[in-house]
Order: structure tokens, then C-alpha cells, then sequence
């Protein structure tokens, strides 16, 4: 019961619901990651529930690490044997559990691609089919449609047989293409590890029980963030059967749904109760983080939602809270970062930390103006949603290799590394060996060693594949004996001449960096006992979880970047009409619901103070207004203050 002493009526209502599906619609800031903690604390003291038995779903690695660190203070030694991750990764282990044997072609050391690898993935795809598109189509757009498709569950067959225009047609195409290089490498994409998980337990009953046997209570959190291949496999593995009822705890906030882009679909979390009728609802409408007047704020914009049923959020703090929420006007983008320079100076000079503060716009490029006023009034910032660490060039490089090692399968990887250090395995020598693994049913990493007898190669490429492949069977055996990642990534930099390489390609400065970016790729391997987890840890990082930073500056990001965090006082710049709501969304229903709810969280990420701003001009000669979203909140304003005053 000391678990539930500090919780309010509703919080404690949540904690203890009876076992059975149950909805917690929380509300921004009403503290549902503390509730969700508390749930799976609660089946292990209350119900004696075993730890081995809970999964706890996520959407982030750094939300995880988050909620097992709570747990352990909580519980200490008692958590251990719960599973706890995002859904790609809880897949991942299903599927390097299961998938040899039951999904043809596949090992359990298959490669997660990234998107710049799925986008080389489609470009070939695009190349090779004979079917003319209806349009000019670029590579993202036909990967964003494949991706669609596989949310909503379809193979390249099925969205064949279901299209119903040209473009849908050669989207299939394309799609099939795509998904045979993608088994040819033994690779997946993220959204396979999600459907491929679906097949495999929807297509074999005793795999299904095993893991319905091993997980009796699964945990989700932000629900509405969910496609609808997610929900199918959540309701998947919480079936009820004869040896126990279903377990399903979710918690989420469709005023908080700002990823269809991602393919999450509000609509499932609004009909929870339709698809399990025996749900418990239970609302969370009471705000730790918020002043009154900025929840206000927040409601005047939500109220108006046609797509999900709003709730008013109280604060749970009466303080002074005047002027807590303030609107401003700048004639263009340079006056407005000029403008919010000068208030955070202010800021500082009252003795606030520039950690406490963000500035959220609606798309990357407008981070720009605030970058340059920054720099001239000398006030240290962070761009959140650069460029990642795993992202930096010699990072990438040193993966490849180990992913060669780890599936020789993975031609991409091979494909990166092959030439560097130069070898002369360029471009027209590797697709010459690639012509010839065809031909030959081989693996590109195989067909190196038959350089010898490959027509068409120079003697330097036929000496180079010849190297490469050694260094390869080396690693093979290092890999498959005892060595750590760590060690065998030392290697790998070392006996492959990168290193060497890096001295001669960069000058003293660049290539301190870039030892120091190996150094602590090294380090990050040294927490781990294999190089598969190693390897798979990576794949699954996101920006996120690579952005964690205390130094003392202003955070400058998207409003989507900013989803799940806060600060005391908040900027959301470029309130105008086609800015935010963004211009694609103006005369599309759906698209401008999903804006409404984008500054709904903009909004709910403010502690203290709001301020918000638009520009009468971007572009030279472009003429602006003010977004219908500020005019919504002054006129809410209006309607409180005559309420007030009758």
C-alpha cells in the first residue's frame, strides 16, 4: 500500500484496476509514466505476479531504460526476468528465437536496415521495374508507401490484388522488388520485424502459446502512437485462453497522436473499448506540469478536434500564474528569433537556466534565424535532431564491417566497406562479382574468394577481393569463438588499414574526431558480451535516445521531436497560417486534425510560461497570418473572461 499513498483517486483507481483489458487515457503531464511504473509494481507485490511474466512495451529505448530504473528503486532485485523495451525490439528477440525454420531464407543473424539503406533498397527497385510509374515518384515517397502497406499488414501479393489505381500497381512492383533484396541480404526492415512477428505467431499455434505462456500480462505505453500491424499482434499475444483471462494494460492520449506520418493511427486508441468490450476507461485529467493558463491554452485548441473526444485538463499547483501565457508578433523570422533572444536573456539575467528552456518550430529549416541570433547575442544552444552519433560517417563505416562479420549475407554492408580503405574494388569491379554471385547462387561476400576465376576483373581488384575475403574469414572465426565486440572491432579498425586510411584522408583536427567518435563506438561494444546484441542495440537506437545532454543550453527542436518532454518555459515560434497548420494540411480534414493535436503537444510541453509567435512575413513579399489556432486561443480567452465577469 506504499506504493499508493501519493497517487490521486484516479491515479490509484489505474494502479489497481482488476486484471482484464484497461484504457488509461492520460492527459499530458498527469504523470502516466509513474502510473504505468506502479501498475507492474502492484501485479508483482498485490497479485504475486512473476516477474518473467510482464512485458512492458514502449516507444523508446531511452523510455525503457527509464521505466526499469524506476522498478529497481522500487523493487530492487524482484524485477529481475521482466521484459521491457520498444516494439522493435521486443520483436527482434521473437524473431532470433524463431524465425530459422519458419520464415524461408532467414537465419537468426539477419540485419536490421536502416532507412538510408532501405532508401538504396528502393532506388534499385525503382531501376529494375518494368512497369512505368503514372508520375515522377522519388525513392522516399515509394518507401513511405511500401511502408504504409506493411502497417496495414499488406504483402506485396495483397497490395497487388487490392490496388486500385496505377500508382498503387507500381507501388507493388516496386514493393516486391524491394522486400526479394531485402530476403536475398537476410535483412528486414523495421517494419517487418513487426509483421514478420504477426506471421510467424499467427501462423503457428505453438509458437503462439509459448509466448502467450511466457508473457501473461503485457503492458503498452503511448497507445495512440500505434499502427494498426502493432495493435494486431498486441491483441495477438493477449488472447485469453483457458489457462488465463486477457491481460492488457495501455495507457495513452489521442490528443497526443502526432505520427501518421509514421503510420500510427488515432483511431485505435478511441475504439479500445469497441474492440475489447469488457475494457476498464480510466481518465487522468489532473496536470503536474502545466499552469492553469496554459492548459487553457492548450484546451481552446483541442476543443475543436473533430477526431478525438478532448479533456480538459486541471492543474494540479494554484499558483500566481498571470502572464503565464503571452502571444507576440515579429515582422519576419529574423525580428522573431531577435525577439526570443532577447526574452532569454532576460531569463538569465532573473537567474533561470538555459536548460529550462526550448524553442519548438514546426519544421527543421526554421531553426536558422534562431541559430544566427543565438550566436550574435552569445547565448549557448543544442540543435536536438542532427546528426546522430551512429549517424557520423566513420561510424557507419565501422558497422558495416561488423555487420559483414555478423551476417555475410548483408551485400549493402559488404557494398559499403569493400573499398575502403581503397582496394580496388570500386563501383564497376563490385557489380562485375556481384554479376557473378548471381550467376552462381552465392553470397557477394562468398564470391570475393572466387576473384581468381571471375572474368572481367583487373589483377588489383582480383588481388583486393582476395585480401578482403581473408580478413573476412578471420573475422568469422573470431566472431564465432570467444572474442568480444570490443576487441573484435579493434581488430577490424586495425588489420583492415581504416586506420591508416584516416591519417592520410584527414588533417590533425578531423581525424582527432574521428579516432574519438571509434573510441566510444569501442566503448559502447564494451557492454556487451556478443556482437549480435551489440549490432542489434544499434539498429534499434533512435535520435532520442542519443541526445541526452546537461550542459547548461537553449534546446532548439521540432514540436514532433519534442513529444514526451518538457521544460519551464516554452517558445513555439511560427504561428502562422501554412507554417503551423503546415500549408499541405490546409483543405485536408485529416492532415489538419493531426496539425491541431501537433500544437496541442507543442503547447502541453510549457511548465511555467508560453510564448507564442508569429511573423507577418517569412519570404520576401510573402504576406502572413496569424494561425487559427492563436485566434482559437484568444477567443477562448474572451468566452473565460465573460464567463467571469457575469
Amino acid at each position: 500500500m506504499e506504493l499508493l499513498n501519493h497517487l490521486n483517486p484516479a491515479q490509484r483507481l489505474a494502479v489497481t484496476a482488476p486484471i482484464g483489458p484497461v484504457l488509461v487515457k492520460a492527459g499530458a503531464g498527469s504523470g502516466k509514466t509513474r502510473v504505468l511504473t506502479l501498475r507492474i509494481a502492484y501485479l508483482i507485490t498485490h497479485y504475486g505476479v512473476a516477474p518473467q511474466q510482464i512485458l512492458a512495451v514502449t516507444f523508446t529505448n531511452k523510455a525503457a531504460r527509464e521505466m526499469r530504473e524506476r522498478l529497481r528503486h522500487l523493487l530492487g532485485a524482484r524485477i529481475r526476468g521482466l521484459t521491457s523495451g520498444t516494439f522493435h525490439a521486443v520483436c527482434t528477440r521473437i524473431l532470433r528465437e524463431s524465425i530459422e525454420g519458419r520464415l524461408k531464407g532467414y537465419t537468426a543473424s539477419f540485419s536490421i536496415y536502416s532507412e538510408d539503406e532501405q532508401l538504396q533498397l528502393v532506388a534499385e527497385a525503382l531501376a529494375a521495374v518494368t512497369e512505368t510509374p503514372p508520375r515522377t515518384i522519388e525513392a522516399d515517397e515509394v518507401l513511405r508507401l511500401i511502408s504504409r502497406a506493411k502497417s496495414r499488414m499488406l504483402t506485396p501479393r495483397l497490395m497487388a490484388r487490392f490496388a486500385v489505381d496505377p500508382l498503387d500497381r507500381f507501388i507493388a512492383a516496386c514493393y516486391r522488388r524491394y522486400q526479394r533484396a531485402l530476403e536475398q541480404a537476410n535483412a528486414l526492415d523495421f517494419d517487418d520485424l513487426i509483421l514478420n512477428t504477426y506471421r510467424l505467431l499467427s501462423d503457428d499455434p505453438d509458437l503462439l502459446s509459448t509466448y502467450q505462456q511466457r508473457w501473461h500480462h503485457v503492458l503498452v505505453d503511448e497507445y495512440q502512437d500505434t499502427d494498426p500491424s502493432q495493435h494486431a499482434l498486441i491483441e495477438l499475444l493477449t488472447r485469453p485462453t483457458t489457462q488465463r483471462p486477457r491481460s492488457l494494460f495501455v495507457v495513452g492520449d489521442a490528443m497526443q497522436s502526432i505520427y501518421g506520418f509514421r503510420n500510427a493511427d488515432h483511431s485505435i486508441i478511441s475504439r479500445f473499448s469497441t474492440d475489447f468490450p469488457d475494457a476498464q476507461v480510466i481518465e487522468l485529467t489532473t496536470n503536474y506540469r502545466s499552469r492553469q493558463p496554459i492548459l487553457d491554452a492548450a484546451y481552446a485548441i483541442i476543443r475543436h478536434s473533430r477526431s478525438v473526444a478532448p479533456m480538459e485538463l486541471r492543474a494540479a499547483a494554484r499558483v500566481n500564474s498571470e502572464r503565464c501565457v503571452l502571444i507576440s508578433e515579429a515582422k519576419d523570422s529574423r525580428d522573431e528569433a531577435e525577439q526570443v533572444a532577447r526574452t532569454i536573456a532576460d531569463l538569465q539575467r532573473q537567474g533561470r537556466q538555459l536548460r529550462e528552456i526550448a524553442v519548438l518550430y514546426r519544421t527543421r529549416h526554421m531553426s536558422r534565424p534562431f541559430e544566427q541570433a543565438f550566436r550574435h547575442a552569445r547565448i549557448p544552444y543544442l540543435v536536438r535532431g542532427g546528426v546522430s552519433f551512429f549517424d557520423r560517417a566513420v561510424v557507419r563505416d565501422a558497422l558495416a564491417y561488423l555487420r559483414c562479420i555478423a551476417n555475410p549475407a548483408d551485400h549493402l554492408s559488404l557494398t559499403r566497406i569493400a573499398n575502403v580503405p581503397a582496394r580496388g574494388l570500386g563501383g564497376q569491379a563490385l557489380a562485375t562479382i556481384a554479376a557473378y554471385a548471381a550467376s552462381q547462387s552465392l553470397t557477394l561476400s562468398m564470391a570475393l574468394g572466387h576473384a581468381g576465376v571471375i572474368l572481367g576483373l583487373s589483377a588489383r581488384a582480383v588481388e583486393g577481393a582476395r585480401r578482403l575475403f581473408a580478413l573476412l574469414q578471420r573475422w568469422w572465426r573470431l566472431a564465432e569463438g570467444t572474442m568480444p565486440p570490443d576487441h573484435l572491432l579493434a581488430d577490424v579498425l586495425e588489420q583492415s588499414g581504416y586506420m591508416a586510411a584516416l591519417a592520410e584522408r584527414f588533417d590533425a583536427e578531423e581525424l582527432a574526431e574521428a579516432r574519438a567518435y571509434l573510441q566510444e563506438l569501442i566503448r559502447a561494444a564494451e557492454e556487451h558480451t556478443d556482437l549480435r546484441s551489440f549490432l542489434q542495440e544499434v539498429a534499434l537506437m533512435t535520435n532520442v535516445d542519443d541526445e541526452d545532454d546537461e550542459r547548461d543550453r537553449v534546446q532548439l527542436l521540432t514540436i514532433h521531436a519534442a513529444k514526451g518532454l518538457e521544460w519551464p518555459f516554452v517558445f513555439v515560434v511560427g504561428l502562422e497560417e501554412g507554417t503551423l497548420p503546415h500549408e499541405r494540411s490546409i483543405g485536408d480534414p485529416a492532415a489538419l486534425e493531426e496539425e491541431r493535436r501537433l500544437c496541442y503537444v507543442a503547447l502541453t510541453r510549457a511548465g511555467e510560461r508560453l510564448y507564442l509567435s508569429w511573423t507577418a512575413s517569412r519570404n520576401r513579399g510573402q504576406r502572413l497570418k496569424p494561425s487559427r489556432f492563436l485566434d482559437e486561443i484568444i477567443a477562448f480567452g474572451r468566452e473565460r473572461s465573460r464567463r467571469e465577469q457575469s
